[in-house]
């Protein structure tokens, strides 16, 4: 019995590190990784000098000097004058810092903190680049966005972080409740 477990051992973990690698290929940019970094933070600042984002990660891997990046478990924060004005995740991420652009790859989720008079805001997407000159994250995919009473579903998606706003484009639905009865509800 040992025997047949050790070959289905056998068998199955190299059948598994391929699916993995197939899997860790598809975003792959063509070339030879030149630099991998284990646990990386990149701290970027604009031209005032200020922090205008940090993009950290599991692993980053760069493809030619100064080429693509891609990014094992990317948390991008990107900055503002009062601090994070937005939060962004998603399992992995193509960083091309020549263009100033990280692609999000896969389910993303960006957070943006509660701050004065503002409510927390969630949103739920996938696949969703984000210009780091300019701060606007778009998506083509169906979104998701979630603030205290008011929620919103759609297709394609804009987010400027300098100016504030947020877009849903196609078949959008919107719901809206009132904190009271929210908590006559909860009652």
């Amino acid at each position: 019995m040992k025997w047949a477990a050790g070959l289905a051992a056998l068998i199955l973990v190299p059948m598994a590190a391929l699916v993995t690698g197939a899997v860790a290929s598809e975003h792959e940019p063509e070339g030879e990784v030149t630099l991998e970094i284990e646990g990386f933070t990149l701290h970027a600042t604009g031209e005032d000098g200020e922090l205008s984002h940090r993009l950290r990660g599991t692993r980053l891997r760069e493809f030619g000097r100064d080429g693509p990046q891609l990014i094992d478990d990317p948390d991008l924060d990107i900055f503002d004058a009062g601090g994070i004005e937005w939060h962004w995740t998603a399992p992995e991420a193509l960083h091309r810092p020549m263009d100033e652009i990280l692609d999000l790859i896969g389910p993303t989720r960006g957070v943006q903190p509660e701050r004065a008079e503002r409510v927390r805001t969630v949103i739920e997407s996938a696949d969703v680049t984000v210009a780091t000159d300019t701060m606007i994250a778009t998506s083509d995919a169906f979104s998701t966005l979630d603030q205290p009473g008011f929620f919103q579903r759609g297709t394609g998606l804009r987010v400027d972080s300098r100016g504030d706003t947020i877009e849903l484009f196609h078949d959008v639905y919107t719901l809206y409740s009132e904190s009271g009865e929210e908590e006559a509800a909860d009652d």
